[in-house]
């Protein structure tokens, strides 16, 4: 039995592995791409129990230092409004204040600070709990500094203030409340302070929300206003992050002892005032259990599921690449040239369609075959009409050269000719007319070279805002000028208070370029009118005449270099070299806008163009009863 070639062989393993290849591949991202997303639906599951957890244990928490807030407020009160308090401040008996203080403890067990100060926030007596031994009285506490007391006093309102003190190195949650000598107008004569260890608040808090927790432990952490801590029970960061607002809860992560744990950062009030800011954390691990477990168990399935599938591909890809082989064969035959070979259709399946698919390829090969050569020549064609266009614009570029460099060479002949005679009278003669063709030819450089920099991309204008009304203003003699050398009637709209982004030479050039060809091309007597008007966040400036109007035929042509309509001449006799048109619509299309044109033959046209508006407005807008003046009524003014 004869072997098989080795191409051939390494040409069925190739095709194999490109065989079985993808169903991996699709099996793969199919199963990555499922895992992916149920283990994210159990994310986001967990994510949403998780702010949940945080949000309630914040409740909780704060509604434990509500209930704190209350016990002090209840107990500073007490103390203002005993029956000769407001007596023994505003005499300063210490003693006296002393003994009713101790009242005072004596039924608010839980109080760690019960105080009195005079009205500069002086301590008159109070009593201090510590952590060994009973209340102990304590007069040399400061309260000067303590916001919250100082609003007290000044208020004269009779309201209670809450806060945060240092009292003795420890921080401490404190109610300010009035001693009033007058029931009805309260006129303070000391504040009554009632005060709580900061670390005890924050252990019941923490105590209270881990006894509720079924298995995630909670702690609890304060900071004041200048995002210091305060006070915490555990794993709370001492850096407050800075996204913290005084109306705004932020939630946040962080890392402690290689667990993560979520963060809750929430306003501290106290008597509906930030006082500071409450930190609640809880880890993250029992959270996303659920999570993990899926994902182990997804990519168990996976590599299941992936072994079944390559046994199967294997089966299958042999038994189409019994099939296969012909497709080969007539492949080959077809690639070195024999247009004739078919493929045998040996089934109604997806292979027999697609040997019929060779088939109806090869058939179409053929059938290219035959009309290439016309394409060819289709294209031959169209680049000798390209070659033939170019040779007419080198062929209009050298007319329009000709003209005046004729007139320059004729007119320096008759200076140098003897015949004619020498001297300054013929050279006055003649010098303007050589200057005149030269600034003409000058023109038609200038023009060419602008219009092949809008070609290239290199035409630069300096777009700034440009009052539109001081723009025609100013070009306004030059326009009249133009028109009373014509014959013409002028009119000019001078927007009020429309600023525009434009360049303010490029623009005079669009302008007068526009206000030249209709001057061109309208009988004496005619009009000629410059207008603007804003829509839609642009300013339209157009510019009509009563002119020859321009043929249908043409106005595809019309902005093309060169192009002039034929049997269509200057009323006057004026030079026209076809690149003003051509010229204005690349700087217009460089302001960012665009140019469009209405004309009817023997009636006018109407060129208009658009420009972007400032978002510096003036006052005003454009009005369309603006100044008016023209050529034949008014006397023109002179810059």
């Amino acid at each position: 039995m004869r072997e098989a070639p080795r191409g051939t062989r390494r040409g069925r393993t190739t095709v194999y592995l490109k065989l079985l290849t993808p169903f991996l591949v699709l099996l793969l991202l199919g199963g990555l791409l499922s895992a992916f997303l149920i283990v994210r639906d159990l994310s986001s599951r967990a994510e949403t129990v998780l702010e949940n957890e945080l949000s309630r244990r914040s409740l909780e928490a704060r509604s434990v230092f509500q209930d704190q807030e209350l016990y002090l407020l209840e107990s500073a009160n007490l103390a203002a409004n005993l029956e000769g308090m407001a007596g023994a401040a505003r005499n300063r008996r210490r003693d006296s204040v002393a003994d009713l203080l101790r009242s005072v403890l004596a039924l608010k067990t839980d109080i760690g600070l019960l105080t009195v100060t005079d009205l500069k926030g002086g301590t008159l007596s109070g009593w201090l709990r510590t952590k060994t031994a009973e209340p102990v009285v304590r007069n040399d506490l400061e309260w000067r500094g303590a916001s919250f007391v100082k609003r007290t006093l000044a208020e004269g309102s009779g309201r209670q203030r809450s806060g945060l003190a240092l009292v003795e190195r420890r921080w401490t949650l404190a109610v300010a409340a009035p001693i009033c000598s007058e029931v009805r107008n309260c006129r303070p004569v000391g504040v009554a302070i009632a005060g709580i260890d900061l670390r005890k608040l924050v252990g019941e808090a923490a105590g209270r929300l881990r006894a509720t927790a079924e298995d995630l432990s909670t702690d609890v952490g304060v900071f004041d206003d200048n995002g210091r801590l305060l006070s915490s029970s555990g794993r709370i960061p001492r850096d407050l992050p800075a996204e913290v607002s005084a109306g705004a809860s932020v939630r946040g992560t962080t890392r402690s002892n290689g667990e993560d744990i979520a963060l809750l950062y929430t306003p501290l009030q106290a008597g509906a005032i930030r006082i500071g800011t409450l930190a609640i954390a809880v880890p993250t691990a029992p959270a996303f259990v659920t999570a993990r477990e899926a994902g182990i168990r997804l990519a168990s399935v996976m590599l299941v599921v992936m072994a079944l599938v390559l046994v199967i591909g294997t089966l299958l890809s042999r038994s189409v690449l019994r099939q296969v082989r012909p497709l080969v064969e007539t492949n080959r035959r077809l690639g070195s040239g024999d247009l004739s070979a078919r493929a045998p259709v040996l089934s109604r399946d997806e292979l027999g369609e697609l040997a019929e698919g060779v088939n109806d390829m090869a058939e179409q090969l053929q059938a290219d075959h035959e009309t290439m050569e016309m394409r060819v020549a289709e294209r031959t064609q169209e680049i000798r009409r390209l070659l033939h266009e170019r040779t007419e614009l080198f062929a209009a570029i050298s007319h329009e050269f000709r003209t005046p460099l004729a007139v320059i060479m004729g007119e320096v002949d008759m200076l140098l000719d003897p015949a004619y005679g020498r001297g300054a009278k013929k050279a006055a003669e003649l010098g303007p007319r050589i200057k005149e063709s030269a600034a003409q030819l000058l023109g038609m450089v200038n023009d060419i070279l602008e219009l092949a920099k809008a070609e290239t991309g290199a035409l630069e204008v300096d777009l700034r805002d440009v009052d539109l009304g001081a723009s025609l203003e100013e070009m306004r003699p030059t326009i009249e000028g133009l028109a009373r050398a014509a014959e013409l009637e002028v009119t000019i709209d001078s927007p009020v208070g429309r600023v525009a982004r434009a360049d303010p030479l490029r623009l005079r050039e669009i302008i007068l370029n526009l206000v030249d060809n209709a001057v061109k091309y309208t009988p004496p007597g005619g009009t000629v009118t410059v207008s603007a008007a804003s829509r839609s966040g642009v300013v339209e400036v157009s510019v009509s005449d009563t002119g020859v109007g321009i043929p249908a035929d043409a106005h595809k042509r019309i902005f093309e270099p060169f192009f002039r309509v034929k049997a269509t001449r200057p009323q006057r006799g004026q030079p026209s070299t076809g690149l003003g048109l051509a010229l204005t619509k690349r700087l217009v299309e460089a302001h960012g806008g665009a140019i469009r044109f209405d004309s009817k033959p023997g009636e006018g046209t109407t060129f208009s163009f658009t420009l972007k508006l400032s978002s510096r407005r003036r006052s005003g807008g454009i009005q369309n009863s603006g100044r008016r003046a023209t050529a034949s009524s008014q006397r023109p003014r002179h810059p």
